[in-house]
């Protein structure tokens, strides 16, 4: 649980473009902070979490994409006095440019080899990268 007791729920998504990835710098500060991670944020009430990603994905990065589709799942407790579940996807990018500084969560962005990715990145990043790879859909992380 996180300090008010509470597990939430958030989803992230890859976005892919001519093999590429999209990533940016964390700004946050509640957790993560300097961390290279995907675009996502929480899951609102009754909401569908694939639709969850999409709106977080055209709400940060004010982009197009395709149908995200599920890739995993981490029980993600390793940021002090916070706890989630968090569901990440992929997706095709469709059209737009990333503009993510408007929302004030990203320090500028860039399209990523999988080769050749930033460092550090955010620990259910790191998961959904690990899936990819291996086809694993569900991680525990405490560190």
């Amino acid at each position: 649980m996180d300090k008010d007791g509470i597990i939430k729920v958030s989803v992230a998504c890859f976005i892919f473009k001519e093999g590429k990835v999209l990533l940016g710098k964390r700004v946050d500060d509640s957790h993560g902070n300097g961390d290279y991670s995907c675009g996502g944020g929480h899951v609102e009430f009754m909401e569908n979490l694939a639709d969850a990603a999409r709106r977080e994905i055209e709400e940060e990065w004010r982009i197009s994409i395709g149908q995200p589709e599920f890739l995993c799942m981490t029980n993600l407790r390793k940021y002090s006095g916070k706890h989630y579940v968090e569901v990440i996807f992929k997706a095709d990018w469709k059209s737009g440019e990333p503009s993510p500084e408007q929302e004030g969560e990203f320090d500028g962005y860039d399209w990523y080899d999988l080769d050749n990715l930033p460092s550090p990145l955010f620990a259910g990043v790191v998961n959904g990268f690990a899936a990819l790879k291996t086809g694993q859909k569900y991680f525990e992380t405490t560190r």
